[in-house]
This record gives structure tokens, sequence and C-alpha cells, in this order.
């Protein structure tokens, strides 16, 4: 299916640009109504996701994906995933295996996230 090998190339992206902070990488795979809710059930927009990766409240140091699945949905394609991810948030140490779903849409801006979920499940 090239909508999966699309979307596992914007995954590798998105990665690759939360490692290194890269925040116009980052705004460019987020749709602008994001809706992401947090490993702490904390809501986040698109703009306060930005926010923490440009202010550097979040560092990641590791974030290595693995048992990651694409499920096609009515012009969507949900990702599950999992993480093993070493970080840095406010200057706490933040480590441990983490489930996420991203929900992915195309747009005239190509494939962006529209919703994802953040789930700790385990430690390191």
């Amino acid at each position: 299916m090239r909508e999966a090998q699309d979307i596992l190339a914007c995954e590798e992206k998105l990665r690759t640009a939360m490692i290194a902070g890269d925040v116009e990488t980052l705004s460019e795979l987020i749709d602008d109504d994001l809706v992401f809710t947090g490993p702490m059930g904390n809501v986040m927009t698109k703009e306060e996701d930005l926010e923490a990766h440009r202010s550097r409240v979040l560092c990641i140091q590791r974030l290595d994906l693995f048992e990651t699945a694409f499920h096609p949905l009515h012009g969507f394609i949900v990702v599950t995933t999992k993480a093993r991810l070493e970080a840095m948030y406010d200057q706490n140490p933040v480590s441990g295996t983490f489930a996420y779903t991203r929900i992915w849409h195309q747009d005239e801006h190509g494939w962006r996230i529209s919703a994802g979920h953040c789930s700790r499940i385990g430690d390191l």
C-alpha cells in the first residue's frame, strides 16, 4: 500500500525532528488543529507542542520505535506504535516504554497529524 510507505516516511521524519528539536519540520507534519493527549492526560494544541520543543522544555535523546502498524480508516491512517524514550521534560528525566496512537490525514500540505495519544506502558 503506497499510503503506508508515505506514512512510514512521515513517521521517521517526525521521529528525527522530535529528537533534533526541529520545530519547522514538526510544524509541517502537525495539523493546525492538532489534539494530542500526553501521558499525564494533558491535552495539547499544535502551538503548545511546538513550544515545548522550541523552548527546549522537552529534549528527546532517544526515541526508538517498534511494533508499528498502519490502519487505514475512511481517508485517514491510524498509526499505532511503541517507543523506547529517553528525554528531559522541564529539566526532569523521563524514560520508559510508551504506546503512541497518531491519526494522519492528507491535505494540500501532504500528510499531517490531526490527533494523537501517548501512554506509558513500562520501564526501560
